[in-house]
């Protein structure tokens, strides 16, 4: 059988070495157009902050090692074209600049996605960066070290990391979001609230409500003699609302869009043209698998299949492609859409499953609760806002921030919950290990728990 791969990052790498295990006799292609494959995107917010390791911890393989297991792996080659009635690839070489074809049995799509960039006017050039690849983690790096002043657009998860970094780094920092609160994809307002209240506190200047309509370079005269009589550029960001905001650079944060130009002809696309897959991760053609950033994700809860980019869920579906190449074998447990944001040892933010206002949205008639629990003699703490169906008491989302260990188990924990249809009731009583050093040693579901019954109580009095 031959085995054809377009991408090289998670969820193309999770399928090809689980195809290995599956089809010892295939033969598996990985086409790449960069130089190397399995970059983690997620790992710039820790170079941006000084984290030496960063070349080591950017992948998680080799292109040797995967060749040691049979998997070749040909990196700069595009695929231009791609014929699914006659099952043939067109290729470009990228170095020696010469085309070819190939022929495949079955097709596994790991395209990716590529940054969500609005349609601004304007004349810029130097100082405008996003955040994908290797290239672009240098280049900011390389903003870092002489700049004083950034304007990051977009108050999503990436924008509000890569803010909270800069403003470590003393860099003067504006986050200029389009909604009314920062992470109101992932939050619901009264937790946003409180997430930019801190950063707020923290010196990030936070501008809610604007779209950013225009973006112009201007080169101005130097007065810094440390750098010598030479212009300087820097950036100037206008909004529909009328206002002007002044940088030496521009970060773009406004997420990202799937990689589906090869196929929009031939494959049926769903949410935000993302290639729609079943359970199997089968595409709308028998022998054409989509992963990754470039497919739906179902998630729990949801009634229509959505686009969330996630690597937890890259990894997974290329495992479950691998699989099910031949017949369809296993199913993909849906997606909670489980994050972890890690601001600095001083804030951690996690969330699963669906908001207050998707829950809302989705027909649920739901209640939200929220709990609090401090160390003792400590300033470690955590917060925890658990979205729950009235009357079943079953767990739909959670959130929570905080200082403290306790909260990146807490996702999981409840991602599990969510997945399992689990109830509040179910998870009371379960064996967590004690909590030493909490004033209240009680388990965080245990703490909720008994909030849902005193909100119920005073429901009954009214």
């Amino acid at each position: 059988m031959e085995i054809r791969i377009i991408g090289g990052s998670h969820a193309a790498i999770a399928c090809a070495t689980r195809a290995r295990e599956e089809y010892p006799d295939a033969r598996i292609v990985i086409y790449e157009k960069n130089k190397n494959i399995g970059f983690i995107a997620q790992s710039i917010p820790l170079y941006l902050s000084g984290n030496t390791n960063f070349l080591k911890m950017s992948s998680y393989t080799t292109i040797s090692e995967l060749e040691n297991l049979g998997i070749l792996v040909r990196t700069q080659f595009s695929v231009i074209d791609i014929d699914m009635t006659n099952k043939v690839l067109k290729l470009v070489d990228l170095v020696e600049n010469s085309e070819s074809e190939d022929h495949y049995d079955k097709l596994i799509l790991a395209m990716g996605s590529y940054p969500s960039l609005p349609l601004v006017q304007g004349d810029f050039r130097d100082k405008l960066f996003i955040i994908k690849n290797y290239a672009d983690a240098e280049k900011i790096k390389r903003f870092m070290r002489t700049s004083r002043s950034v304007i990051i657009i977009g108050g999503g998860a990436i924008g509000v990391e890569i803010a909270q970094l800069m403003n470590n780094a003393k860099i003067e920092t504006t986050l200029i979001h389009a909604s009314n609160n920062i992470l109101n994809r992932y939050l619901d307002e009264e937790v946003s609230e409180d997430v930019q209240k801190t950063l707020a506190l923290r010196g990030i200047d936070i501008v809610t409500n604007s779209v950013v309509t225009d973006i112009q370079e201007e080169t101005i005269e130097n007065t810094n003699i440390h750098e010598g009589n030479v212009g300087k550029v820097i950036s100037r960001v206008f909004t529909r609302d009328g206002r002007e905001f002044v940088a030496d650079g521009v970060i773009y944060a406004t997420g990202f869009r799937p990689n589906t130009f090869l196929a929009a002809e031939q494959l049926e696309l769903g949410d935000k043209g993302a290639i729609i897959v079943d359970d199997y991760m089968q595409t709308s053609h028998p022998d054409v698998f989509a992963v990754g950033d470039c497919a739906t994700t179902n998630v729990t809860n949801m009634k229509n299949p959505t686009y969330v980019p996630h690597v937890s869920d890259a990894i997974r579906e290329g495992d479950v492609a691998a699989i099910n190449l031949l017949e369809p074998k296993v199913k993909l447990n849906k997606s909670q859409g489980t994050y972890k944001l890690n601001f600095d040892e001083e804030m951690t933010l996690c969330m699963t499953g669906l908001s207050f206002e998707k829950a809302k949205a989705e027909g649920f008639n739901c209640k939200s609760v929220y709990v609090r629990n401090d160390y003792v003699n400590s300033d470690g703490y955590y917060e925890t806002w658990v979205i729950y169906e009235k009357g079943t008491h079953k767990i739909l989302g959670m959130q929570s921030k905080g200082v403290s260990p306790e909260i990146a188990a807490q996702a999981d924990i409840i991602s599990l919950a969510i997945q399992n249809g689990t109830t509040i009731d179910d998870i009371e009583y379960i064996d967590f290990y004690y909590k030493h050093g909490f004033k209240n040693p009680k388990s965080f579901m245990k703490l909720v728990a008994d909030k849902v019954r005193q909100q119920e109580k005073i429901e009954k009095l009214y």
